[in-house]
């Protein structure tokens, strides 16, 4: 008995053995076939990339490296494509557990990398915004915790200066990830989340008169001076009982507390009110500007409004970016979620315009936009109305933690759709963007950094991180004249900017002087549609040509020095 049960053992541990080798040579080679198999089908046939894309076969975010660049940027997807959104910049926040760093990002309307920056932290709420007629890119940075965020907001001019710098007001009070817009008067509305103590004794289950929850607060802000202008808290008008989020953990203790009410957006009236959406309330709501009363609410369980669209144009939930796109005519935007784990209300998320009669107190749903897929956001989400440069009336949409963006004529009917993560990831959420906006116009030219080139496998390659006046790249060259460091510089090759990294070939490039000595030093200058000059990049030195001279004997500049302006590093280290 005792030999039967040790055999069985035995048998147990060598198939357990063989099982788990298998199942590793199994998931080897999917990984062999998808790194060997998947480039040669698509070389093959060229239709299969986007499928292959969203099925997560090149990952599930596909990155673009740079040679002269220190930093990726993401290798988008087009799913559907009309030339009449080819035009202005689109502005993201990637973040999430794929994204390796979750910096801003501005790509071109077809994805390629225009700026990027790992000088902050998280980033949400990436745009272009006026402030005393001039404009600046805005943006919230800082430690995000789940769904809320302590940080500061940041104000960019066309140099990508920092030239403001935005804080919540208040002891223990920190800006939010969630808002950040700047108004006509010069002053700044924003979101802060406040830990404090509440009676959560109307929320049932044993929970105390001292219970603890999230207050969603927002204020208004001068920019000048940071004085505090407004403030207003959900906390003194609602109650935890009436939300619709669900938490059996939340609310008892302080480090666990109940996000009740979950503002996510506002915008001030021409009246001087406020309009606020609260996620967890299912309600877009005005709070009066001296008294901070409510004075009306769309949706949720206090919905004022007789819905003429048989619910659709209340029944929304999970909401984000509540906009007026018309005040006079009653009309808002905003991005109905319809779902927020682990609470789905809807089949596919949607950006709404919904018009409201305030006479008469109805609602009605005037336009509705879906993406290809039918996405399902769980978070996030904005839209936006877009006049493109032939007059025509767009709306962008970012589709929040999922991974895309879209543009729409105002009658719904989808033009464009791009993926900068796989669709297949988006319920797992591994990339996503807060919001998405699309500038026609965005003017930037580096202050604090020159264009950069570098050099490799016999090319150079030239980039300028931000620049958008760039319409030409003209090589120059210079070789090494005895007894000095360098001679004149020449023209060698001039080309267009081709994307964000433009290349120039080396395996023909000499001197012109007698002998054709190779060049030894190069720079890139940076020319604008007129082929004025913008700027100069670094001067690097091609290796190759050093070691040609060096085995003559000639005195140069010192080689350590020289080398650290040197970008072929294989060849570098090869040869020192």
């Amino acid at each position: 008995m005792t030999n039967m049960l040790l055999l069985d053992r035995r048998r147990i541990f060598w198939i357990t053995i063989i099982s788990g080798i298998a199942i590793a040579g199994f998931i080897l080679l999917l990984f062999i076939l998808q790194l060997l198999l998947v480039p040669v089908l698509v070389y093959i046939f060229p239709g299969l990339e986007a499928p292959f894309y969203d099925l997560a076969l090149f990952g599930a975010y596909r990155t673009q490296d740079y040679v002269s660049f220190n930093l990726t940027s993401p290798q988008t997807s087009t799913v559907r494509w009309d030339d009449s959104c080819d035009q202005g910049y689109i502005f993201l926040d990637p973040s999430g557990p794929a994204v390796g760093h979750r910096g801003p990002l501005i790509v071109d309307a077809q994805g390629g990398l225009i700026w990027t920056s790992d000088q902050f932290q998280t980033t949400t709420n990436l745009k272009v915004q006026t402030y005393r007629g001039k404009e600046f890119m805005t943006f919230w940075s800082g430690q995000k915790a789940k769904t809320m965020g302590t940080g500061s907001y940041y104000m960019m001019d066309d140099t990508y200066r920092v030239v403001h710098k935005v804080d919540a007001v208040g002891d223990g009070a920190h800006g939010d990830l969630h808002e950040f817009k700047i108004t006509s008067e010069g002053t700044a509305l924003l979101t802060v989340y406040n830990k404090t103590q509440a009676d959560l004794t109307g929320m049932g289950w044993f929970r105390s008169d001292h219970g603890w929850i999230v207050d969603s607060v927002f204020q208004e802000v001068d920019i000048a001076t940071g004085a505090l202008l407004f403030q207003w808290k959900a906390s003194d008008h609602f109650s935890a009982a009436d939300s619709y989020m669900t938490n059996p953990f939340g609310g008892y203790t302080e480090g666990i507390p109940f996000d009740f009410f979950h503002i996510n957006s506002i915008e001030k009236d021409r009246n001087g009110n406020y309009l606020i959406s609260s996620r967890h309330f299912h309600s877009v709501m005005t709070i009066d500007g001296q008294t901070g009363e409510v004075l009306w609410q769309l949706g949720g369980r206090s919905d004022e409004f007789e819905d003429l669209s048989d619910g659709k144009a209340s029944d929304f939930s999970w909401q984000h970016d509540a906009r007026w796109l018309d005040e006079e005519e009653g009309i808002l935007s905003l991005f109905d979620n319809g779902y927020a784990w682990p609470h789905y209300n809807a089949p596919y998320s949607q950006g709404l315009f919904i018009k409201i009669d305030f006479e008469a107190q109805t609602a009605e749903l005037t336009q509705s936009f879906v993406s290809s897929g039918h996405a399902l956001s769980s978070s996030q989400g904005s839209v936006q109305p877009v006049l493109t440069e032939e007059g025509e009336e767009h709306v962008f949409i970012g589709w929040g933690s999922s991974a895309a963006f879209g543009e729409f004529t105002m009658e719904g009917e989808l033009l464009c759709e791009t993926h900068f993560a796989a669709s297949s990831s988006f319920w797992w959420e591994r990339v996503k963007s807060y919001r998405a906006f699309k500038m026609l116009y965005w003017s930037g030219t580096p202050a604090l950094w020159d264009p950069s080139a570098a050099i490799s496998d016999g090319k150079l390659y030239v980039s300028w991180n931000g620049a958008t006046e760039v319409a030409y790249w003209e090589l120059h060259g210079t070789v090494i004249v005895p007894e000095q460091e360098q001679g004149q510089w020449q023209d060698v090759d001039v080309a267009e900017k081709d994307g964000f990294e433009t290349s120039f070939s080396l395996q023909t490039v000499s001197g012109e002087e007698e002998g054709a000595r190779p060049y030894t030093y190069f720079r890139v200058a940076a020319l604008d549609a007129e082929r004025n000059l913008i700027r100069y990049s670094n001067i690097i030195i091609t290796i190759a040509a050093l070691w040609h001279y060096r085995k003559r004997s000639w005195k140069i500049v010192d080689w350590r020095q020289m080398a650290q302006n040197t970008i072929d590093r294989t060849k570098y280290q090869k040869l020192w």
